[in-house]
Order: C-alpha cells, then sequence, then structure tokens
C-alpha cells in the first residue's frame, strides 16, 4: 500500500540493497537481489527481494504485495538486471513487462550470458524506460552481488576471511587461549556471516586448540553449512579415526564435512587431496561450492592472504590490548615486503558491536 514516504532514486536504490540482505543466507548460488517500487510520485509503495533459491525473485515478490493498478506507472528499481531466462522460475523481465510500469532502474548488468542485456530488451521493447543506474552506491551494489559476480567473471570460489582480534591484532596468546577476545553481540553476528556462505575454512590445529562447534547458532537462521578443514599431514583425521572426538564432529552431517589433506587416507569422511591452496580452491569450485569463509587461525589466514586468495575482510577488533610479546597476531606469516606493496581494503565499511569494532572491505 502507497505510502507517504518519498523517496530520491538513491534512497530506493539504497533501500532495495538493504532488504536485499534478508535472502542471504539461502539464495546460493543465485545472487542476492532486491527491489523497491515507487508510484510515479515517488512515494514508497513496496519492497522484495529474492528470499531463497528456486523460489520467487526480488521483482516477483514486490509487485505481489500491491495492487495491480498502482503499478501503473510507477517506478521499480532493482540491484541487478531483471532476468530474461526462464529457469527455476518465470522471467521477471517478461513478468513485469506485462505491466504499465513507467521505468525500471537496475543496479548492475547480469553477467549470466542468458541475461546480460537480454532482460532490458525485453523491458524496452515492451515500452518501458530502462536505466542501469550510474550513482554513488555503484560500489554497494557490486559489494552485494560480489559472490556470484566472481563467480560468473572468473568461475572461481569467492574467498571471505573472518578475523577477530585485539586492537594490536592478536587473536590470542602463545599459549592458544583465546576465548573470548570480542563480546558477545560480535559473536552472533558471527553466525549470521558464516550463513552467507557456502562452506566454512578452518585450520586443523585451530580445531585442536579450541575444540569448536564450527555450526550456525542464529536465532533467525537454519542451516547447515560445508566445512572444510586444512590438515595437510592427516594429523587430525588420524586421531579422529583412533578414536579421538571433537565437537564438530556431533553438529554436522558427515557428508557436509571434507578434510583437505596431501595424504592419501581411507576415512567415512570426505577427502579432498590437494598440493596448494589455489589447487585446493580449484577442486571447491568442481565441487559447486561458491564461496567460503576462513575462520582460521594464524597460520591459514597468513596463506590465504599470502596466496592472494582473499575477496573480502570481515575484521572484528576489540578496544584491548594483548601485546606481540605473548601475543599470536593473526598475520604473523604474513611478509610484504615495502610499504607500497601493502594490501589496501577497498569500499570500507564499520559498525559497532557494543564495544568491538567491525570493519569490512574488499580486497
Amino acid at each position: 500500500m502507497e505510502t507517504e514516504i518519498k523517496l530520491t532514486y538513491d534512497q530506493a536504490m539504497a533501500l532495495a540493497i538493504d532488504v536485499a540482505k534478508a535472502g542471504a543466507p539461502y539464495v546460493s548460488p543465485n545472487p542476492l537481489v532486491g527491489c523497491v517500487i515507487l508510484s510515479a510520485e515517488n512515494k514508497l509503495l513496496s519492497t522484495g527481494c529474492h528470499e531463497r533459491y528456486g523460489e520467487a525473485h526480488a521483482e516477483i515478490n514486490a509487485i505481489k504485495n500491491i495492487p495491480e493498478k498502482d503499478l501503473q506507472d510507477c517506478k521499480i528499481f532493482v540491484t541487478l538486471e531483471p532476468c530474461a531466462h526462464e529457469g527455476k522460475t518465470a522471467s521477471c523481465a517478461k513478468k513485469l513487462a506485462e505491466y504499465k510500469i513507467k521505468k525500471v532502474i537496475y543496479g548492475l548488468v547480469d553477467p549470466n550470458p542468458l541475461v546480460a542485456g537480454q532482460g532490458a530488451k525485453i523491458l524496452q521493447s515492451a515500452g518501458i524506460e530502462t536505466e542501469e543506474y550510474q550513482g554513488a552506491l555503484k560500489s554497494d551494489l557490486e559489494d552485494l552481488a560480489e559472490i556470484f559476480l566472481k563467480n560468473f567473471r572468473h568461475k572461481k570460489t569467492f574467498v571471505a576471511l573472518k578475523v577477530a582480534s585485539s586492537l594490536d591484532g592478536q587473536i590470542a596468546l602463545k599459549t592458544g587461549e583465546s576465548q573470548w577476545i570480542t563480546g558477545p553481540a560480535s559473536r552472533e553476528y558471527v553466525h549470521e556471516l558464516r550463513s552467507w556462505y557456502d562452506g566454512l575454512i578452518i585450520g586443523s590445529n585451530t580445531i585442536v586448540t579450541d575444540n569448536p562447534s564450527l555450526n550456525i547458532r542464529h536465532p533467525r537462521i537454519k542451516k547447515e553449512n560445508k566445512l572444510v578443514i586444512l590438515d595437510s599431514k592427516g594429523k587430525l583425521l588420524k586421531s579422529i579415526i583412533d578414536g579421538k572426538k571433537y565437537k564438530f564432529m556431533e553438529v554436522h552431517h558427515k557428508k557436509n564435512i571434507y578434510f583437505a589433506t596431501n595424504e592419501d587416507m581411507k576415512s567415512d569422511y570426505q577427502i579432498i587431496l590437494f598440493k596448494d591452496l589455489n589447487h585446493l580452491m580449484v577442486q571447491l569450485w568442481d565441487l559447486q561450492i561458491k564461496s567460503v569463509f576462513v575462520e582460521g587461525g594464524a597460520a591459514t589466514y597468513s596463506s590465504f592472504i599470502q596466496s592472494q586468495l582473499v575477496d573480502r575482510f570481515h575484521v572484528f577488533i576489540n578496544p584491548s590490548l594483548i601485546g606481540a610479546n605473548n601475543g599470536l597476531s593473526w598475520t604473523k606469516d604474513l611478509t610484504i615486503p615495502q610499504l607500497d606493496k601493502k594490501i589496501q581494503l577497498k569500499n570500507i565499511k564499520m559498525r559497532l558491536f557494543e564495544s568491538d569494532i567491525y570493519l569490512t572491505g574488499r580486497h
């Protein structure tokens, strides 16, 4: 129903970006997409997002919330070009073409060759003004669809890395003690972030030291991810074969647990034989794992960064000092030869979780 809220083009697209994120745990391998509908007078009529893979897309969820008569001369803002092809759902572009819509403003051209400009052509052929958004939120639109964009543009798995550290960059004491550096609000948000990705990557030393569950424990999200354990020498897996028990074994189905190792071993768990991290990423792509969330430890962080595999950083910083003398830095094995080679993050976003600072950016 029409409200009295009037939005500018940038405000409408910002709202579309925001509503799209509700689908983050469930849309893979599809992209996050949000849609906002404004009246001819730019009053907010409806919003919608792609909520789950195989179900209705954002545009369809937005238009179903309002009477057809309200769509006449309306403006539709959508974060990604409306799809042209028929798949698990009907073509959004063809559906929109059935209405007397004045204009569609889409954030990005869909990189899928089955769409890539075809959606816009369908709308234009129906007499609907069609425009690719070129405003201040272009980088935010790229961020929103970053997993999908990398998958289609490069045919590679998207890699995000999450760190929880002190102000001076320490993630634990040298003794291995690490719980807890950041607070409960940060930790709850980490569980939400886990749900945004297909798989979680963890080093075997972290499992031995912390014995984490590594599942998603969030009040609003029910999902089990793939779990990839980096166990190059197979020591952890051998201990499990010999009867050692860990928490992750209790909460994950075996079909979702992968041991990445250099050793050819027989096990009930799935084995990924890999030479190096680049080889591992190729195999994850072949397994249809479209995105991963790297959660440590320090050697794993450094290896992924040094191999230039990280696409996005999620960093939680508690305003406390631990000290490098007795601490463990999350970049302990990372080497930057000179300052002009430093890793600089782009399109930075920051927020507070109680006293913790959360910072995220693209590499």
